[in-house]
């Protein structure tokens, strides 16, 4: 297997705990708290597989179960441009944009998760010239403080 092609890595401190913030990566909900112009999202397979849509395409996010452990989850995420409700996960595939894996490592830290958030193997499959990598960095950056932000809301505790 050759070694991942990283874009991105944040390590983001969570107040809410290891178990639950395992939970909030696999929930649509959790994940449209960050999505960039998050409109909607539901679920394909519980625990599996799900999408998000935002104001200029939808993802679909599947758990890689053979990558992921009791520690870290490994999300694919494949990005259609043109995808129309209703969704399923073969129509996102069919017009796919770019890919992307995303992998979440939790840790305890203190009370609270250190998550350590790493984008990686971005391939793009149209619109060649749009920088794909440079773009998921810059939102990346962007996505890590709202994330803290709504996740920590989301386990009941503030600021």
């Amino acid at each position: 297997m050759p070694s991942p092609a990283i874009v991105h890595r944040e390590e983001i401190l969570l107040a809410a705990a290891p178990e639950l913030v395992k939970t909030f990566v696999l929930t649509p909900e959790r994940i449209l708290d960050y999505y960039p112009g998050g409109r909607d999202c539901g679920v394909f397979e519980p625990g599996r597989s799900f999408y998000c849509r935002g104001k200029s395409g939808v993802s679909l996010l599947e758990l890689d179960e053979s990558q992921s452990d009791e520690t870290t989850c490994v999300l694919k995420v494949t990005t259609s441009l043109k995808a129309k409700p209703p969704y399923n996960p073969q129509k996102i595939i069919d017009d796919v944009f770019f890919t992307m894996v995303e992998d979440w490592k939790i840790e305890p830290n203190g009370s609270g998760s250190k998550l350590t958030k790493t984008w990686r193997d971005v391939k793009k499959y149209q619109m060649k010239f749009m920088p794909m990598k440079f773009i998921v960095k810059r939102s990346a950056k962007q996505e890590s403080a709202e994330l803290k932000k709504a996740w920590d809301k989301a386990a009941g505790i503030t600021a």
